[in-house]
């Protein structure tokens, strides 16, 4: 068997001795974005202070005027000047934002969606589960318009429409948009909430 198949075929014992909690768990923390824009600026900050640091080590060992005065003046500081201080306070800072930013967890940009491996991780994109679910809603006769907003623990369905039953509508579209759910299988927890509105004829 290849790697490919076993990662297809996955593990039965795994699969069964894991719960749905730690799979979603770990379908989470492999969707979760990395932190790289804000690593891209960092590295191309110190890359930036290391080489003008550079040529200006090899400037002053030719006995060359420096490239960047304001960067001499930078070196010639001492412990005692009022701007040190200031400068490093603003280093902590920044350094303790990083920090902040590593640890805490990034929003994920996908949904991830139960499946039955525990390996495989699949996901939706909140923008494609908001268009299936407006789709799932419209589908319901006399719904003109479905908006979907996907909140933290809820999923809200705006529904335009111009019918005067309005009990069964949002038991229609409750059940379609809850069925397009199940289908979906999303590993969330969220509640469905109907919103309707009147059409103005």
């Amino acid at each position: 068997m290849s790697v490919v198949q076993e990662i297809f075929a996955g593990s039965p014992a795994k699969g069964v001795t894991e719960s749905r909690r730690t799979v979603r768990r770990h379908a989470v923390r492999a969707l979760r974005p990395g932190r790289t824009p804000a690593g891209i600026l960092v590295a191309a900050a110190l890359s930036a202070c290391a080489w003008a640091v550079t040529v200006e080590i090899i400037a002053a060992m030719f006995g060359s005027p420096a490239v960047w005065p304001p960067l001499r003046r930078l070196l010639s500081l001492t412990l005692g000047d009022p701007a040190v201080p200031g400068t490093a306070a603003a280093v902590i800072v920044a350094g303790a934002g990083l920090v902040a930013l590593a640890v805490l967890p990034g929003r994920p940009r996908l949904v991830p969606l139960e499946g039955t491996d525990p390996l495989l991780v699949m996901g939706l994109t909140r923008s494609g589960l908001r268009r299936t679910l407006s789709g799932a809603a419209e589908a319901v006769e006399g719904v003109k318009r479905a908006r979907v907003r996907i909140r933290r623990r809820q999923i809200e369905v705006i529904v335009l429409t111009d019918t005067k039953r309005t009990g069964e509508s949002l038991r229609e579209v409750g059940a379609a948009v809850g069925d397009q759910l199940s289908g979906l299988g999303p590993q969330c927890r969220h509640e469905v909430v109907v919103r309707l509105r009147r059409r103005r004829i």
